[in-house]
């Protein structure tokens, strides 16, 4: 085989070896149903894909945190005249937060809405039909998109505006929401009320056996991280 030859064969191996590599190292983060065409069934947690070196200029250290067992996920929806129809909450949440500086670069949580507890009564078949409308997909996960600064050292928590992403049954959409969030050295808070349109993810009042029932519905986040381990 002449010179030519073997320099056309080395790097077509090469580009096939790095086209291997890359398909190892995507995530797989979902798979297809048949409820809906357009959804996707999260099968992992959310992986932040780019590092908060990627977001942020400056040589400031990102410290990890861990969401602690304290904390806890609600889920609300409400009567157009705003009677709470269903409340329950779960502690059964995996996340993580980033911040680099005086910045949260990453916050991200999933939870599986199966493990939601309401109170009882009547709330529960509400949350019942929540459930079974799912489909079999009752994962929910929040993606924040946008860093958010950071109170300075010290002094009290802070309400700012988030912006991530919610997926819910498979379906994505951007959220914005109102949240508190107070950080120090060990430890940190984010507490907030994330609305969502119910018609986005697929849910409508019939499909709930509802009547009366707002569109609006909130996912209520208490969220406290701890130093990852």
């Amino acid at each position: 085989m002449n010179r030519s030859a073997k320099t056309a064969v080395a790097l077509m191996a090469s580009v096939a070896a790095i086209g291997a590599v890359a398909l190892v190292a995507v995530p797989i983060l979902a798979r297809s149903m048949t409820l809906d065409q357009s959804a996707t069934v999260q099968a992992v947690m959310p992986t932040v894909f780019g590092t908060p070196d990627d977001q942020l200029d400056g040589a400031d250290e990102s410290t990890s945190f861990s969401i602690d067992r304290s904390s806890s996920i609600g889920y609300r929806m409400e009567s157009a005249s705003g009677d709470d129809l269903v409340s329950a909450e779960t502690d059964e949440i995996s996340g993580v937060i980033a911040r680099t500086g005086d910045t949260i670069t990453t916050a991200e949580f999933m939870v599986d809405l199966a493990t939601l507890a309401g109170d009882g009564g009547p709330r529960n078949a509400v949350l019942s039909a929540l459930l079974a409308a799912t489909g079999g997909n009752s994962t929910a996960s929040f993606v924040l998109s946008d860093p958010v600064a950071l109170p300075e050292a010290g002094g009290d928590p802070v309400e700012t505006t988030i912006t991530g992403t919610l997926t819910v049954r498979g379906i994505s959409h951007e959220v914005q929401a109102q949240a508190e969030i107070g950080f120090d050295g060990e430890s940190g808070t984010l507490t907030g009320s994330i609305p969502i349109a119910l018609s986005d993810y697929g849910f409508s009042s019939t499909a709930l056996a509802v009547v009366g029932a707002s569109d609006t519905a909130h996912i209520d986040i208490d969220l406290v991280a701890a130093p990852a381990s």
